[in-house]
């Protein structure tokens, strides 16, 4: 698993080098209402883009597991209470059986 690992890395470096190099070309980035504009490397803002995404992504599962941590525990506190419910009942008296014929 480790060298699969870094394998995949290594071809993901490797790709991220070949979009690099091969778009190297200046743009201008502005936002239109705004009085700014930027002039950068096309695969900077291709990189900008997926980390920007790669954040979102990150945030959004953040977002879900803090939920689901908090529903797990409420659910496991209602299953200690409910557990020492069940231990603190008396058992029922049992009742009177018929001789057997």
């Amino acid at each position: 698993m480790r060298y699969l690992t870094l394998a995949l890395f290594s071809l993901f470096t490797l790709f991220c080098i070949i979009v690099a190099v091969a778009n190297r070309t200046a743009v201008s980035f502005s936002l239109y209402p705004l009085p700014f504009q930027w002039d950068l490397p096309l695969f900077a803002l291709l990189f900008i883009g997926i980390f920007i995404g790669l954040g979102a992504g990150f945030g959004v599962v953040l977002l879900k597991s803090i939920k689901q941590a908090r529903l797990t525990r409420q659910q496991n506190k209602k299953i200690r209470d409910l557990e020492q419910q069940v231990k603190n009942l008396t058992p029922a008296e049992k009742p009177e059986t018929l001789p057997e014929a």
